[in-house]
């Protein structure tokens, strides 16, 4: 199985910095698989870079990935759920 650090090292490559918040890289385990996927085709331009993120209860969260640069002019791949509940729902679904 694929593991979070390997989608790190896709970031590193790319010299870009993953932000990304703590839930969230939590909620990914077990679904790295898939997630290293849309990352690579959302870094080659070959996707929109949505992510749905099956929850353990039932449904999921739609996450969007984003580019951007720092002020200090480092690349940084954001990863941010799409709606404003979002964050909370995945939250809520891992405090369980």
């Amino acid at each position: 199985m694929l593991s979070f650090e390997a989608v790190e090292e896709v970031c590193d490559s790319k010299r870009t910095t993953l932000v990304i918040h703590p839930a969230i890289r939590q909620a990914i385990k077990g679904y790295e698989e898939s997630f290293y996927v849309g990352l690579r085709c959302f870094l080659t331009g070959e996707t929109d870079g949505l992510f749905f993120l099956p929850l353990p209860s039932s449904g999921y969260v739609r996450l969007v990935f984003s580019k951007r640069v720092s002020s200090g002019g480092y690349n940084l791949l954001r990863i941010d759920p799409l709606t404003n509940e979002g964050l909370s729902q995945i939250k809520a679904a891992f405090s369980e």
